[in-house]
């Protein structure tokens, strides 16, 4: 998942502006890889150095945006699917782009600093404008604007996943495996070559693929990069072989072919089997997080908006986006606004509830997975976990002592040999060695006297425990 930090500058925006109903304050985030200020409806004091900066805010106009256009359906089909491309889809949205041209105008009689960034009419109705902090209090009170959105910014925060929420059982039932479905994956990028995303067998849909084709195939039919400011040359591509590992997984969760082998890894072995929850989905691959930063690859509200209004445009059936943080104003939040009218567009948005909270309670799910139209997922429970484990296999074992995780205490590592083989297991308790004298209980041992060292195993070291020793020469 990822996290949401909102910018402290840019929160400034509904404090400055009159239309705002809350102000920020910051939150202490005492638990994470970085501690970073989190923002709550309240009040802040604005240090002076943040109203000499630049804020980046969308401003919206008055007229709903095309997903939200309720004076007709217009542009829909009978299955309540919204189509960008009729005639009257069209026809409004030449409409609400005239509006937002004259807005421009006046934006930079206005505010001649202003930099209008990008523009929205499926999702949102608005501009993404740059302008100096000290401005946004004009900004607000322009005759076109109805409203003004911060920009938060969003940062980096399987084998059995099927089977952890029933998929498989759903299938079986008649819930179906995702052939058809279209499913745009909001995050850092989908690698098409990743062998679970194996192609064959799937052909692209009419229309398909869009975008980036050098990063296209039959089952990745989408290639897609929204790049905000700060972005390097290979920040700018759909794909980032050094980066865009989280898009890969949670694509692979939610769509990896059937029956893929999985190599091995340093910490596991060669898995075969594996299967995302719907594997003969296709995936759509909007890479957001694409800014780098100490703290990772980072993205911003504008960039994360136009991917959902491009999901949207392309036709996708659900937009995944597995970002979160903390709970906001959702009157302060284009996001939620934005998820809102992806549903409103006939679109399933799936967001993550977040992983920035520890504890149930105000805040335990995040935006935009707060947007009461999103199908906001969280774990509560995990029934795997990676790691070594030891099992049992005498017929009568109890299911207790069935894959027992294990960590190496001390020495080399665990040998690459114990994923897969069975060894003798001793209770050195009980078993006598000869002439019914107690069994040695030293580790180990000198070159032909593996019992003869001086690292007896302390009394009672092992009650409720077990050891896997690997026997060898003392050193």
């Amino acid at each position: 998942m990822r996290r949401l930090v909102g910018s402290i500058a840019l929160g400034v925006a509904l404090i400055a502006a009159a239309t705002a109903s809350a102000g920020f304050q910051p939150i202490e985030r005492r638990h994470g890889e970085i501690e970073i200020p989190r923002v709550r409806a309240g009040t802040i004091t604005v240090p002076d150095a943040h109203r000499r900066g630049l804020v980046t805010v969308i401003l919206t106009l008055a007229d709903p945006p095309l997903a939200a256009y309720s004076r007709s359906l217009a542009g829909r089909s009978s299955a309540r699917r919204l189509s960008t491309s009729s005639v009257a889809a069209k026809a409004y949205v030449a409409k609400l782009r005239r509006a937002q041209q004259a807005a421009t105008t006046t934006l930079k009689r206005a505010i001649p600093e202003a930099k209008v960034q990008r523009s929205y009419t499926i999702l949102l109705n608005g501009l993404a404008v740059e302008l100096p902090a000290t401005e946004l209090a004009k900004a607000a009170k322009l005759s076109f604007a109805r409203g003004l959105y911060p920009s938060y910014r969003y940062t980096l925060a399987l084998n059995r996943s099927p089977g952890v929420i029933g998929a498989g059982a759903l299938a079986a039932a008649g819930g179906g495996s995702g052939e058809g479905v279209k499913i745009a994956v909001v995050d850092d990028g989908v690698d098409p070559e990743n062998r679970f995303f194996d192609p064959e067998g799937f052909s692209y849909p009419p229309g398909f693929p869009k975008g980036g084709t050098k990063w296209t195939t039959p089952k990745v039919i989408v290639a897609r990069a929204f790049v905000g400011a700060g972005a390097d040359e290979r920040s700018r591509l759909a794909l980032d072989r050094q980066a865009s590992f989280h898009g890969t997984h949670v694509a692979g969760i939610a769509a990896g072919d059937a029956g893929t082998t999985a190599p091995s890894g340093a910490d596991h072995p060669e898995t075969a089997g594996l299967s995302g929850v719907a594997p003969r989905a296709q995936i759509g691959n909007y890479r957001v997080f694409n800014v780098p930063t100490p703290i990772g690859h980072v993205s911003n509200t504008p960039e994360i908006v136009a991917a959902f209004e491009a999901a949207v445009r392309d036709g996708m059936d659900v937009i995944n986006f597995s970002g979160g943080g903390p709970q906001t104003d959702p009157a302060s939040d284009a996001l939620v606004e934005a998820v809102r009218n992806v549903a409103a567009a006939g679109v399933v948005p799936v967001i993550s509830a977040g992983n920035d909270r520890d504890d149930y309670g105000l805040g335990s799910a995040g935006s935009p997975g707060t947007a009461p139209d999103a199908i906001s997922v969280a774990a509560l429970s995990n029934t795997h976990v990676f790691a070594p484990a030891l099992s049992v296999s005498a017929p009568d074992a109890p299911g207790a002592l069935r894959r027992i995780p294990f960590a190496r205490a001390a020495g080399d590592p665990t040998p690459a040999a114990w994923a897969t083989s069975e060894q003798q297991l001793v209770d050195v308790g009980t078993v006598l060695g000869v002439n019914g004298a107690p069994a040695p209980r030293n580790l180990c041992g000198p070159p032909g006297n593996l019992d003869g060292g001086a690292s007896p195993l302390p009394v009672a070291s092992l009650t409720g425990a077990i050891a896997l020793v690997s026997r060898g020469l003392c050193t």
